[in-house]
């Protein structure tokens, strides 16, 4: 049988719990008020007594709010109180429940501000040279992301191209970005907005959400970094660096080739260049933006500046090709995303860019055309390589881009056969480890 009501609204509490919670309630107040207003009596004191004594005064309003919410509390459920006087404990619950609101966005600013200490490599681990060249993608973003977070990797440019960015507004995130994750010593460079020749360019739609940083927010600053011309920042570091370098190139060529342009002897000292772009034996993907193009051939690093790729692919590099052939091949979920977030604040952003892809786009998996390729670099053994001579068809027409497969000296190392297993197991361990 349900007890019935000790007290009605209007009425005095009918136990000594109702009586000590409204008590206690009111002296935690009044103690509040003074201390927010600057009247505590012992702040003004001197002497070796004040600090003791202002201590007590804070731990009795601490204890009072406490325990006027858990008398509260125990009066209402357990005594059935129902008096004004006793559901005065519901002023501490409110102000404790601001209080930890407070505290819970202010830790939420510190972490999205906050600049994290790069981590120092192993000195026995073998390094590469690296040049990242991305055109502004949030995919590319991830691929840096993946770079920053493998030892092996030595970051020496970090590189906007053409394509879904305008180069000089997106170096200003990626450089807000290194800042916070603490590798701001990385020189920074920004391409022209425009290919060698033509006019092909994505949609205004891609190229406004990169303005934005594609709506992630990472503790952007106001401050304005310095950024050079990419293809000068490319030569100077080539010719400076103490070892042969590798690029990866996961957006237009255009930098490289205005830096080959320059300088033609930087590929002595170019190991490898590692390319996300084309699209050799299956279809292209302008569709996906462009809905009624024509175009089925192209894929759109290649397409935005046909004719830088031409020349790349045709000046002597020892070029490593991961076409939509292989990216097509190989997906992630929201499981593979989970488990890189054990690793901390960088692999966090790298899950949030996909899972936020799956979100928008609303699928339950997505490629990863450009971390694929990063990984790749890292681990060429997770994919059959074969060589091909490939053309770049840069005449207007609806096969604009296209990477086409001729007769003759290969001239490309193209992967058509990656291993979805290991590269998945690599990402979770380079990401999920990291700290």
């Amino acid at each position: 049988m349900k007890k019935p009501v000790s007290s009605r609204f209007i009425q005095h509490p009918a136990t000594r719990t109702g009586w000590w919670s409204g008590l206690l309630a009111m002296l935690a107040m009044v103690m509040l008020t003074l201390n927010n207003f600057g009247l505590n009596p012992f702040n003004e004191m001197t002497g070796q007594w004040q600090p003791i004594l202002v201590t007590i005064f804070d731990l009795t309003m601490l204890g009072s709010l406490l325990a006027a919410i858990a008398l509260g509390i125990i009066a209402v459920t357990r005594k059935h109180e129902r008096s004004w006087w006793v559901w005065l404990f519901m002023i501490p619950v409110t102000i404790l429940v601001i209080l930890l609101i407070v505290f819970a966005i202010e830790v939420r600013k510190f972490n999205d501000n906050r600049v994290e200490i790069a981590p120092t490599p192993d000195a026995n681990i073998e390094r590469m040279a690296v040049i990242f060249d991305d055109d502004g993608s949030p995919d590319g973003t991830s691929a840096l992301l993946y770079l920053l977070s493998d030892p092996r990797a030595d970051v020496r440019a970090v590189s906007v191209s053409y394509g879904e960015a305008h180069p000089q507004v997106y170096i200003q995130h990626l450089g807000a970005m290194l800042e916070r994750y603490g590798y701001e010593e990385i020189p920074l460079g920004a391409g022209p907005d425009a290919p060698l020749a033509g006019n092909n360019a994505f949609p205004d739609f891609v190229r406004e959400g990169s303005n934005g940083f594609w709506g992630f927010n990472q503790g952007s600053t106001d401050r304005t970094y310095t950024v050079q011309d990419s293809a000068d920042l490319m030569v100077k570091t080539i010719k400076q660096s103490d070892k042969p370098v590798t690029l990866l190139m996961s957006g237009a060529l255009t930098n490289l080739a205005l830096a080959l342009r320059i300088e033609p002897g930087i590929k002595e000292n170019i190991d490898a260049v590692y390319i996300m772009g084309g699209a050799v034996y299956v279809p292209g993907n302008l569709k996906g933006l462009v809905p009624d193009s024509k175009n089925n051939s192209a894929e759109w690093n290649i397409y935005a500046d046909p004719m830088a790729a031409s020349e790349v692919f045709s000046a002597g590099l020892n070029l490593y090709l991961v076409p939509l052939d292989a990216t097509n091949l190989v997906t992630l979920t929201h499981d593979d995303t989970r488990a890189w977030r054990k690793g901390g604040s960088i692999p966090d952003f790298a899950a949030e860019i996909y899972d936020s892809r799956m979100k928008d786009w609303g699928r339950e998996e997505i490629e990863m055309w450009d971390l694929m390729t990063a990984e790749i670099m890292l681990n060429p053994q997770h994919c059959a390589f074969s060589p091909l001579r490939l053309e770049v068809v840069t005449t207007e027409g609806d096969t604009e881009g296209q990477t086409r497969v001729v007769e003759g000296e290969p001239n490309v190392n193209v992967c058509l056969e990656p291993d979805r297993g290991a590269i998945l197991q690599s990402l979770e361990e380079v990401f999920g480890s990291r700290k």
